[in-house]
């Protein structure tokens, strides 16, 4: 059996027609791929892309891969996310994704799933000091995951990522070319301790995590829109 192709990509910033475009091009000259996972900020950052957005939400153009997100902020975010929360379908324990529209699923919170063989986990946001509803993750969200991590089995690839430039997982840079490192990124009081202490007993063969423009991975089964 081949074994899954995935898409990474990082800021999406609602772009879905350049996101759209450039899945059907890389697809075209390099596939077929199995799905799309993004990493970064996925909702509009201005206004002025939320009706582009809002034509794939609201099923006027379509997404052609299931396309799974974690960056969970932005503009239009909170209407679109309670949406998906109180929708019928996806109530329950449904750690493979809350479904916000046709092939575009919500990693909301932490958890473990199995996505065409790989076995994926995932904790989306930065740590919530105020109760916010979307863009962190909660003392429970860590609590599941660890909880997860005590199971059997090997975790393939580890989905994250940073709400600011300088939130991090602690020790991201390490074995690092110093070249390769963005400039402002460095292991520092920024860094996020509870990512990297979660990455250290979760043990996952690759990493994705959007770091401003660059992001870490390693590994053949995935590729990089970007």
């Amino acid at each position: 059996m081949a074994p899954p192709r995935i898409l990474l990509c990082g800021d999406v910033f609602g772009r879905l027609n350049q996101l759209v475009k450039r899945i059907l091009s890389v697809n075209k000259s390099a596939g077929p791929f199995d799905a799309v996972i993004c990493v970064g900020q996925f909702f509009p950052d201005s206004p002025e892309k939320l009706q582009e957005f809002m034509d794939y939400i609201e099923g006027r153009s379509q997404i052609p891969l299931p396309t799974y997100f974690i960056g969970d902020y932005g503009i239009g975010a909170p209407k679109v996310l309670l949406a998906a929360s109180r929708d019928s379908a996806n109530l329950g324990f449904k750690m493979d994704g809350l479904r916000i529209c046709d092939n575009l699923y919500w990693l909301k919170g932490s958890g473990k799933f199995t996505l065409h063989g790989l076995y994926v986990a995932y904790i989306s946001g930065r740590q919530s000091l105020d109760g916010q509803q979307f863009g962190t993750y909660s003392q429970d969200d860590v609590a599941a995951l660890r909880a997860l991590a005590d199971e059997p089995g090997i975790v393939d690839l580890f989905l994250t990522y940073p709400y600011t430039t300088n939130e991090w997982p602690s020790g991201v840079t390490k074995g690092a070319v110093t070249s390769n490192i963005p400039p402002g990124i460095s292991d520092s009081s920024g860094s996020d301790s509870t990512i990297s202490e979660l990455v250290g007993e979760i043990k996952p063969r690759e990493i994705a995590v959007w770091l401003s423009s660059s992001k870490k991975r390693h590994g053949g089964r995935t590729k990089s829109l970007k």
